[in-house]
């Protein structure tokens, strides 16, 4: 077993394997994404243990912003004195750590990757969609192929997920990827409220379920394109804030779940 890295930052292990089927019996050098265990504890007033988090090791710092920012502990990266991690355990310390929204967030227990929500207390409050901003269909497809020409990741080992961001002039201004599709989110949210810029447009590499949505209406999404389905719970929050929310975009197809006023 052998490990590899994507410039910097650790990305896969490399397994040998046998590939099994009718016409095929061979041996294939296997590239496995990372997940590694990243222990969360707040610190400031107060000390608060949030859980251990799976998540693809790289961009740490931008992952925990957005996690504290999305679950509403944070308001902005100025609230953040430091973040120090050592042996896969992050220590933050907060200017302040407010109590009522700390408490739905504190999962003494394992969070896996594919899960956004688990032990919260009770789900989020939301923020109405102000924004008359628009995009072409020609755009948003355009958008999925620079997304997919971003995710590094993704074609080596064919095991994570990617969340992007463009602005309202089309530019990206983030890109990440991780083994969950919550984390991808959270760490672009991260970028996005350090380097304090503005988002439009957020691409998905698969599907929608609430906790991105959340999350994209938490960050100042006012469009949210998907490759894959959306969840019911994802489309009635996304219609009861004026979110615009695409499903299914392939090829040159889409589905319009919501606001579909945006799309030009």
């Amino acid at each position: 077993m052998e490990g590899h890295r994507d410039g910097k930052r650790p990305a896969w292990i490399s397994i040998d394997s046998r590939v099994l089927g009718r016409q095929d019996n061979s041996v294939i050098n296997y590239k496995a994404p990372l997940e590694k265990p990243l222990r969360i504890v707040l610190s400031g007033n107060q000390i608060h243990d949030l859980g251990i988090y799976m998540r693809t090791p790289g961009n740490d710092p931008e992952l925990i912003t957005g996690l504290l920012f999305n679950e509403g502990i944070i308001n902005g990266h100025e609230d953040i004195i430091s973040i120090e991690i050592h042996d896969e355990v992050a220590t933050v310390m907060l200017r302040d750590v407010n109590e009522e929204s700390i408490s739905p967030n504190d999962r003494p227990f394992l969070v896996t990757g594919s899960c956004g929500v688990c032990g919260r207390g009770r789900l989020h409050d939301h923020k109405m969609v102000e924004s008359e901003e628009t995009v072409s269909q020609h755009r948003l497809h355009e958008y999925h192929k620079t997304a997919r020409n971003h995710q590094r990741l993704f074609y080596h080992t064919g095991g994570t997920h990617g969340a992007t961001a463009f602005d309202v002039n089309g530019i990206m201004i983030s890109s990440m990827e991780d083994v969950g599709r919550h984390n991808a989110m959270d760490k672009v949210t991260g970028q996005l409220v350090i380097e304090g810029k503005y988002p439009s447009v957020c691409v998905l590499s698969g599907r929608i379920s609430y906790e991105l949505v959340q999350k994209s209406l938490r960050t100042g999404f006012k469009i949210v394109s998907g490759v894959g389905s959306a969840t019911s719970l994802a489309i009635q929050v996304a219609m009861e804030n004026d979110l615009t929310l695409i499903s299914f975009s392939r090829g040159d197809r889409m589905t319009v779940l919501s606001a579909p006023r945006r799309v030009v």
